[in-house]
């Protein structure tokens, strides 16, 4: 699978690199914690959307946000859909709280990537763990265990099953973090694009594979500080580019085109490309959420979604200066909520109930303080992130009640 890492001769992968990190910083800068927190817990269903619908698997998002509800569909082949989603969402969530992790282990070693594979598998249904192969015919997916059949996937021809361990082996010592520690930062971003290929090229596992590099990759900018909080999504950009990005892999694929295209067994060209089309995905998602959540169009949405709730009598007027608040602070006190608001403790009362019913806000107690907090649902997502999904799916979600 050499080459490992990408030598274009120019320097652009490296300007790309220096790019994202700065525009990641700018990201994760431009809110307060409990705004970042918020956004998060509402973009992390959008990445497990756009995830899983690379592989064809086209979930409602509405279909999601019941299932994280409990509310899974009568419908077999839904309901294991929904089942499918909510353990990606689980996954994503526990990768970003340093739950299957520990101390011990890099993304790049076979330890974490096997986690992320028997997290993902553990707890789906059992019709998704088993696959019809032209080369083994029907087997059962091991969660945690690497292949022990030959694969093809379209084109590409997976390394025979006896030597993964050892391209896995080589993996780890190229990508780990710590092996990567006396190297600009600007060149183990690049890095984290290259995984990204190889990683797919391999093709350890029988199934699953392109959902665990999308998770691996999220690790990566984890650990690499880009990730800004959890609230943008390169999976989002690959499947909105989902032809252009199976075009990239495949091409990366290719062997090496004479003795102008590098040293390895692979393509150093198609291997350069790829990573030129990663890393400026990534910096078209970071740089769509930053624009997204500027505070005057912020604040121009949530005024339109504040009077339609007021039409329909589900909100007071006033209720917009609480958002809007909170919002811009990440948290608000009770006495400060009732001074923006210029209103009577009981109609106070009314408006923040309100919102709590409509999951817009939490309230808790510090000491003897209330204090509220904001959170993002997703009906409220067309109005305050417009085009996080597709347009039909949008659409529906600003027609529900």
């Amino acid at each position: 699978m050499e080459p490992l890492f990408p030598d274009e001769g120019n320097g652009v992968l490296e300007e790309l690199a220096t790019e994202l990190i700065a525009s990641a910083a700018q990201l994760s800068s431009a809110l307060e914690l409990g705004t970042r927190n918020a956004i998060a817990e509402l973009v992390r269903p959008m990445n497990s959307y756009y995830s899983n619908r690379i592989e064809g698997h086209d979930t409602h998002p509405m279909d999601i946000d019941r299932a994280l509800r409990n509310d899974f569909s009568q419908d077999k082949k839904k309901r294991d859909l929904q089942l499918e989603a909510v353990s990606h969402i689980n996954v994503s969530a526990a990768l970003r709280k340093g739950e299957l992790s520990g101390d011990h282990l890099e993304p790049s070693s076979a330890a974490f990537i096997k986690g992320l594979h028997a997290a993902f598998y553990d707890h789906l249904p059992d019709s998704f763990k088993v696959v019809e192969t032209k080369e083994s015919g029907s087997q059962q997916v091991v969660p945690g265990e690497f292949r022990t059949v030959e694969v093809k996937v379209a084109r590409h021809v997976a390394p025979a099953s006896k030597s993964v361990p050892h391209f896995m082996e080589r993996f780890a010592e190229v990508y780990d973090h710590k092996n990567l520690r006396n190297v600009s930062r600007t060149r183990r971003v690049v890095a984290v694009a290259a995984a990204h290929h190889r990683l797919a090229w391999i093709h350890p596992f029988l199934d699953g594979n392109g959902r665990v590099v999308r998770l691996y990759s999220d690790a990566c900018f984890l650990a690499e500080e880009l990730d800004a909080g959890g609230i943008w999504s390169i999976s989002r950009g690959l499947a909105r580019s989902h032809d252009t990005y199976y075009t990239h892999l495949a091409n990366a694929d290719s062997p090496r085109r004479g003795d102008h295209d590098g040293r390895g067994n692979l393509s150093q060209r198609g291997l350069v490309d790829f990573c030129t089309f990663f890393l400026q995905t990534a910096i078209d998602q970071v740089k769509f959420m930053h624009q997204a959540l500027v505070l005057p169009s912020i604040e121009k949405r949530m005024d339109a979604y504040v009077d339609r709730m007021v039409t329909e009598g589900r909100l007071r007027t006033e209720a917009r200066y609480i958002l809007k608040e909170l919002f811009l602070r990440g948290k608000l006190s009770r006495p400060d909520a009732e001074r923006i608001t210029a209103t009577s403790d009981k109609t106070l009362k009314k408006i923040t109930d309100e919102l709590i019913s409509l999951e817009l806000m939490t309230a808790s107690k510090e000491g003897v303080s209330v204090v509220f907090e904001p959170k993002y649902p997703l009906h409220i997502s067309p109005w305050l992130l417009p085009r996080l999904y597709p347009e039909a799916k949008e659409a529906e979600l600003l027609a529900t009640k």
